[in-house]
Protein backbone atom coordinates (compact mmCIF):
# COMPACT_ATOMS: atom_id res chain seq x y z
CA UNK A 1 0.00 0.00 0.00
CA UNK A 2 1.48 3.42 -0.98
CA UNK A 3 1.74 6.26 1.26
CA UNK A 4 -0.41 8.86 1.08
CA UNK A 5 1.39 12.22 -0.69
CA UNK A 6 2.67 14.83 1.85
CA UNK A 7 -0.41 17.23 1.09
CA UNK A 8 -3.29 14.74 1.86
CA UNK A 9 -1.46 13.53 4.97
CA UNK A 10 -1.12 17.38 5.85
CA UNK A 11 -4.74 17.93 4.97
CA UNK A 12 -5.60 14.20 7.59
CA UNK A 13 -3.54 15.23 10.31
CA UNK A 14 -5.36 18.82 10.04
CA UNK A 15 -8.82 17.07 10.00
CA UNK A 16 -7.75 14.98 13.06
CA UNK A 17 -5.77 17.63 15.27
CA UNK A 18 -9.28 19.46 15.05
CA UNK A 19 -11.36 16.83 16.23
CA UNK A 20 -8.66 16.31 19.33
CA UNK A 21 -8.36 20.01 20.38
CA UNK A 22 -12.31 20.60 20.14
CA UNK A 23 -12.92 17.04 22.21
CA UNK A 24 -10.13 17.92 25.00
CA UNK A 25 -11.14 21.31 25.31
CA UNK A 26 -14.50 20.85 25.51
CA UNK A 27 -13.95 17.72 28.64
CA UNK A 28 -11.55 20.69 30.26
CA UNK A 29 -13.60 23.29 29.98
CA UNK A 30 -16.45 20.61 31.16
CA UNK A 31 -14.48 20.04 34.29
CA UNK A 32 -13.48 23.42 34.62
CA UNK A 33 -17.08 24.75 34.66
CA UNK A 34 -18.27 21.91 36.97
CA UNK A 35 -15.69 23.00 39.27
CA UNK A 36 -16.60 26.93 39.41
CA UNK A 37 -20.46 26.13 39.06
CA UNK A 38 -21.93 22.94 40.49
CA UNK A 39 -21.68 23.14 43.95
CA UNK A 40 -23.04 26.54 44.38
CA UNK A 41 -26.23 25.91 42.36
CA UNK A 42 -26.74 22.81 43.70
CA UNK A 43 -26.32 23.75 47.05
CA UNK A 44 -23.79 21.13 48.31
CA UNK A 45 -21.85 21.89 51.58
CA UNK A 46 -18.06 20.58 52.85
CA UNK A 47 -19.68 20.49 56.23
CA UNK A 48 -18.75 17.61 58.42
CA UNK A 49 -21.91 15.03 59.17
CA UNK A 50 -21.01 12.26 60.81
CA UNK A 51 -24.08 10.75 60.91
CA UNK A 52 -23.66 10.68 57.30
CA UNK A 53 -20.43 8.51 56.84
CA UNK A 54 -19.38 6.11 54.20
CA UNK A 55 -22.77 6.66 52.50
CA UNK A 56 -22.61 5.48 49.10
CA UNK A 57 -23.27 7.03 45.58
CA UNK A 58 -27.06 7.78 45.61
CA UNK A 59 -29.60 11.01 45.26
CA UNK A 60 -28.68 12.52 48.54
CA UNK A 61 -24.92 12.30 47.44
CA UNK A 62 -24.27 11.69 43.99
CA UNK A 63 -21.03 10.57 44.76
CA UNK A 64 -21.01 9.10 48.00
CA UNK A 65 -19.56 10.74 51.20
CA UNK A 66 -16.08 10.04 53.59
CA UNK A 67 -14.98 8.75 56.58
CA UNK A 68 -16.56 12.43 57.87
CA UNK A 69 -19.28 12.63 56.12
CA UNK A 70 -18.46 15.08 53.95
CA UNK A 71 -19.95 14.82 50.03
CA UNK A 72 -17.69 13.61 47.71
CA UNK A 73 -19.08 15.15 44.79
CA UNK A 74 -18.49 18.79 46.31
CA UNK A 75 -14.79 17.81 47.12
CA UNK A 76 -13.81 15.83 44.26
CA UNK A 77 -15.16 19.78 42.15
CA UNK A 78 -13.42 21.44 44.82
CA UNK A 79 -10.11 19.47 44.37
CA UNK A 80 -10.72 20.29 40.64
CA UNK A 81 -10.43 24.16 41.31
CA UNK A 82 -7.34 23.11 43.16
CA UNK A 83 -5.46 21.19 40.26
CA UNK A 84 -6.37 23.67 37.86
CA UNK A 85 -4.96 26.18 39.69
CA UNK A 86 -1.61 24.38 40.15
CA UNK A 87 -1.79 23.46 36.55
CA UNK A 88 -2.33 27.07 35.72
CA UNK A 89 0.42 28.24 38.05
CA UNK A 90 2.76 25.88 37.46
CA UNK A 91 2.73 26.28 34.04
CA UNK A 92 3.40 29.96 34.44
CA UNK A 93 6.11 29.77 36.52
CA UNK A 94 7.79 27.04 34.06
CA UNK A 95 7.33 28.85 31.14
CA UNK A 96 8.93 31.86 32.59
CA UNK A 97 11.78 30.86 33.92
CA UNK A 98 12.55 27.94 31.89
CA UNK A 99 11.86 30.08 28.76
CA UNK A 100 13.91 32.97 29.83
CA UNK A 101 17.04 30.30 31.00
CA UNK A 102 16.70 28.34 27.49
CA UNK A 103 16.61 31.79 25.40
CA UNK A 104 19.41 33.30 26.82
CA UNK A 105 21.67 29.64 26.55
CA UNK A 106 20.72 29.46 23.21
CA UNK A 107 21.65 32.81 22.20
CA UNK A 108 24.59 33.71 24.13
CA UNK A 109 27.62 30.57 23.63
CA UNK A 110 28.81 32.21 26.96
CA UNK A 111 25.94 31.33 29.42
CA UNK A 112 25.28 28.10 27.44
CA UNK A 113 27.44 25.72 29.19
CA UNK A 114 26.92 26.87 32.66
CA UNK A 115 23.22 27.27 32.48
CA UNK A 116 22.76 24.15 30.83
CA UNK A 117 25.30 21.96 33.09
CA UNK A 118 22.96 23.62 36.25
CA UNK A 119 19.44 22.23 34.30
CA UNK A 120 21.48 18.63 33.10
CA UNK A 121 21.86 18.49 37.08
CA UNK A 122 19.15 19.10 37.77
CA UNK A 123 17.68 16.57 35.33
CA UNK A 124 19.91 14.01 36.62
CA UNK A 125 17.36 13.82 39.73
CA UNK A 126 13.65 12.08 39.32
CA UNK A 127 11.38 15.17 39.04
CA UNK A 128 9.16 13.20 41.60
CA UNK A 129 11.89 12.50 43.82
CA UNK A 130 13.08 16.10 43.83
CA UNK A 131 9.12 17.19 44.26
CA UNK A 132 9.12 15.47 47.43
CA UNK A 133 12.05 16.85 48.76
CA UNK A 134 11.42 19.97 47.84
CA UNK A 135 8.00 20.01 49.22
CA UNK A 136 8.87 18.37 52.55
CA UNK A 137 11.33 21.14 53.20
CA UNK A 138 9.26 23.84 51.99
CA UNK A 139 6.45 22.46 54.18
CA UNK A 140 2.28 22.74 53.11
CA UNK A 141 0.93 25.22 50.85
CA UNK A 142 -0.48 26.05 47.19
CA UNK A 143 2.49 28.26 46.72
CA UNK A 144 5.14 26.39 48.16
CA UNK A 145 3.35 23.03 46.21
CA UNK A 146 3.53 25.39 43.05
CA UNK A 147 7.49 25.92 43.54
CA UNK A 148 8.13 22.42 44.78
CA UNK A 149 6.77 21.23 41.20
CA UNK A 150 8.20 23.83 38.95
CA UNK A 151 11.76 23.60 39.54
CA UNK A 152 11.87 20.00 38.22
CA UNK A 153 9.62 21.02 35.12
CA UNK A 154 12.13 24.08 34.40
CA UNK A 155 15.32 22.21 33.17
CA UNK A 156 13.10 20.25 30.25
CA UNK A 157 11.50 23.92 29.26
CA UNK A 158 14.87 25.55 29.34
CA UNK A 159 16.12 23.19 27.02
CA UNK A 160 13.55 23.03 24.48
CA UNK A 161 13.50 26.55 24.34
CA UNK A 162 17.38 26.62 24.16
CA UNK A 163 17.07 23.95 21.06
CA UNK A 164 14.70 26.89 19.13
CA UNK A 165 16.77 29.31 19.66
CA UNK A 166 19.66 27.71 18.29
CA UNK A 167 18.09 27.68 14.72
CA UNK A 168 16.43 30.60 15.17
CA UNK A 169 19.31 32.86 15.94
CA UNK A 170 20.39 31.42 12.33
CA UNK A 171 17.55 33.14 10.53
CA UNK A 172 18.47 35.79 8.19
CA UNK A 173 15.97 38.04 10.22
CA UNK A 174 18.19 37.79 12.88
CA UNK A 175 21.33 38.13 11.04
CA UNK A 176 19.56 41.30 9.13
CA UNK A 177 18.81 42.71 12.38
CA UNK A 178 22.24 42.22 14.18
CA UNK A 179 23.33 44.58 10.67
CA UNK A 180 21.03 46.86 11.41
CA UNK A 181 22.59 47.66 15.05
CA UNK A 182 19.91 45.97 17.07
CA UNK A 183 20.94 45.31 20.52
CA UNK A 184 20.87 41.73 22.22
CA UNK A 185 18.19 41.94 23.94
CA UNK A 186 15.79 43.96 20.87
CA UNK A 187 17.10 40.95 19.32
CA UNK A 188 15.52 38.15 21.70
CA UNK A 189 12.17 40.18 22.45
CA UNK A 190 11.55 41.35 18.82
CA UNK A 191 12.78 38.50 17.04
CA UNK A 192 13.54 35.80 18.65
CA UNK A 193 10.59 34.95 21.21
CA UNK A 194 7.59 35.68 19.12
CA UNK A 195 9.00 32.81 16.72
CA UNK A 196 9.33 30.20 19.72
CA UNK A 197 5.71 30.88 21.30
CA UNK A 198 4.59 27.96 19.68
CA UNK A 199 6.63 25.46 20.91
CA UNK A 200 6.16 27.39 24.64
CA UNK A 201 2.66 26.64 24.20
CA UNK A 202 2.67 23.24 23.32
CA UNK A 203 5.09 22.43 25.93
CA UNK A 204 2.67 24.20 28.69
CA UNK A 205 0.02 22.23 28.13
CA UNK A 206 2.39 19.11 29.00
CA UNK A 207 3.95 20.79 31.63
CA UNK A 208 0.15 21.76 32.95
CA UNK A 209 -0.61 17.35 33.09
CA UNK A 210 2.59 16.44 34.64
CA UNK A 211 2.10 19.69 37.37
CA UNK A 212 -1.62 18.13 38.31
CA UNK A 213 -0.70 14.83 38.41
CA UNK A 214 2.47 15.17 40.24
CA UNK A 215 0.36 17.65 42.54
CA UNK A 216 -1.50 14.90 42.99
CA UNK A 217 0.76 12.14 44.08
CA UNK A 218 2.48 14.21 46.82
CA UNK A 219 -0.90 15.25 48.24
CA UNK A 220 -1.41 12.00 48.54
CA UNK A 221 1.55 10.79 49.93
CA UNK A 222 0.78 13.52 52.53
CA UNK A 223 3.41 15.76 51.39
CA UNK A 224 1.52 18.20 49.39
CA UNK A 225 -1.45 20.57 49.80
CA UNK A 226 -3.64 20.65 53.76
CA UNK A 227 -6.19 18.94 53.86
CA UNK A 228 -7.78 21.74 54.27
CA UNK A 229 -7.58 22.69 50.90
CA UNK A 230 -9.68 19.67 49.26
CA UNK A 231 -7.05 18.43 45.80
CA UNK A 232 -7.63 15.15 43.89
CA UNK A 233 -4.72 14.08 46.03
CA UNK A 234 -5.88 14.31 50.02
CA UNK A 235 -8.96 13.20 48.79
CA UNK A 236 -7.93 10.05 47.93
CA UNK A 237 -5.40 9.81 50.52
CA UNK A 238 -8.37 9.96 52.54
CA UNK A 239 -10.10 7.18 51.37
CA UNK A 240 -7.31 4.81 51.45
CA UNK A 241 -8.06 2.97 54.90
CA UNK A 242 -11.60 2.13 53.47
CA UNK A 243 -11.39 1.23 49.98
CA UNK A 244 -12.75 -1.67 50.49
CA UNK A 245 -15.84 -0.64 52.00
CA UNK A 246 -16.13 2.69 50.29
CA UNK A 247 -14.11 2.44 46.87
CA UNK A 248 -15.87 5.82 45.78
CA UNK A 249 -13.71 7.85 48.28
CA UNK A 250 -10.85 7.31 45.60
CA UNK A 251 -12.95 6.21 42.33
CA UNK A 252 -14.53 9.06 41.69
CA UNK A 253 -11.45 11.86 42.18
CA UNK A 254 -9.05 9.49 40.37
CA UNK A 255 -11.41 9.07 37.33
CA UNK A 256 -11.85 12.98 36.76
CA UNK A 257 -7.88 13.04 37.26
CA UNK A 258 -7.61 10.94 34.94
CA UNK A 259 -9.53 12.50 32.56
CA UNK A 260 -8.25 15.75 33.10
CA UNK A 261 -4.36 14.84 32.70
CA UNK A 262 -5.64 12.39 29.47
CA UNK A 263 -7.32 15.48 28.10
CA UNK A 264 -4.65 18.17 28.27
CA UNK A 265 -2.14 15.66 26.94
CA UNK A 266 -4.15 15.17 23.77
CA UNK A 267 -4.73 18.80 23.33
CA UNK A 268 -0.86 19.14 23.61
CA UNK A 269 -0.52 16.25 21.11
CA UNK A 270 -3.03 18.12 18.70
CA UNK A 271 -1.21 21.30 18.83
CA UNK A 272 2.00 19.49 18.35
CA UNK A 273 0.47 17.91 15.38
CA UNK A 274 -1.32 21.24 14.10
CA UNK A 275 2.11 23.06 14.43
CA UNK A 276 4.09 20.62 12.71
CA UNK A 277 1.79 17.93 10.62
CA UNK A 278 5.57 16.15 9.53
CA UNK A 279 4.88 14.49 13.15
CA UNK A 280 1.83 12.44 11.57
CA UNK A 281 3.57 11.51 8.60
CA UNK A 282 6.36 10.57 9.90
CA UNK A 283 3.96 7.86 12.32
CA UNK A 284 2.43 6.94 8.83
Amino acid sequence: MSALPLPARAGRSFKASTVAITLSLTIVAAIAACALLAPPLLGYSNDLNMGEALQPPGAAHWFGTDNLGRDIFVRTLSGARTSIMVGLGVSMLTLVAGGLIGLVAGYLRMADTVLMRIMDGLMAIPGVLLAIALASLLGGGLATVMIAISIPEIPRTARLMRGVVLSLREMPYVDAAIASGAGTPRILLRHVLPNATEALIVQATFVCASAILAEAILSFIGVGISPDLPSWGNVMAGGRQFFRAAPWVIAFPGLFLSLLVIAINLLGDALRERIDPRLSGRRA
